[in-house]
């Protein structure tokens, strides 16, 4: 934001489709990512795409903030509502939307078709140890609201927890074959029991017939 150029990169973006999945290619939506280590402060990202063949020209401007992370308050990353959110198991953790054990491609639009699962994917920070266990004591619950009230909520049952120490990671399918159509929030609650601290971060999106 003081005008100093933290760094540039350019990369060529392609996809393909045969002859017969033309039609369909052209409407198909698509989506990239480039990761960028970023020391805390405030940032603004100028993303210029340019068509190579019509030499069309798009332009976004963004700003944004990398935190600074107190070791001793319990935080969270920004809650990404997922497009596609899938378990790396065994595989190498490698390759584009692919962060730690898990590779999550998000919702940029935040609109998702009834039926088609909405991905939730989080981390947690500094979560205070249990000396009894020397893991971390955090309960977690998915709560979701429409129009102002509660309409359904989910407790985390840690199976998916890929993380030790003081991070935790959070990754879940929330279902969305039985919610009509409509505009929804997602509350990831969080209460440390060792520290007593609690956090609720949200993100909205919509449910489309």
């Amino acid at each position: 934001m003081a005008g100093r150029r933290a760094g540039t990169f350019e990369d060529p973006v392609i996809t393909y489709a045969t002859s017969e999945e033309l039609v369909e290619a052209k409407d198909r939506k698509s989506a990239y990512q480039k990761a960028v280590a970023l020391t805390p402060g405030t940032y603004k990202v100028d993303v210029i795409v340019r068509d190579v063949a019509s030499g069309a020209t798009g332009v976004r401007h963004i700003g944004f903030t990398v935190p600074r992370y107190d070791p001793q308050k319990l935080s969270t990353s920004t809650l990404v509502l997922a497009a596609k959110l899938e378990s790396l198991a065994n595989q190498p953790a490698v390759g584009q939307f692919v962060i730690g054990q898990q590779k999550v491609i998000p919702n940029v639009a935040g609109i998702y078709r009834r039926g088609q699962p909405v991905g939730v994917y989080l981390q947690v920070y500094n979560a205070g140890i249990d000396q009894t266990t020397l893991r971390p004591s955090v309960d977690v619950d998915y709560v979701l609201s429409k129009d102002g009230k509660e309409v359904g909520k989910q407790p985390e049952d840690w199976s998916g927890m890929s993380d030790s120490g003081q991070r935790l990671t959070l990754a879940r399918l929330v279902d969305t074959q039985r919610l009509p159509v409509g505009e929804y929030e997602l509350t990831v609650r969080i209460r440390d029991r060792v520290s007593g601290q609690n956090l609720a971060p949200a993100a909205k999106f919509t449910v489309v017939q």
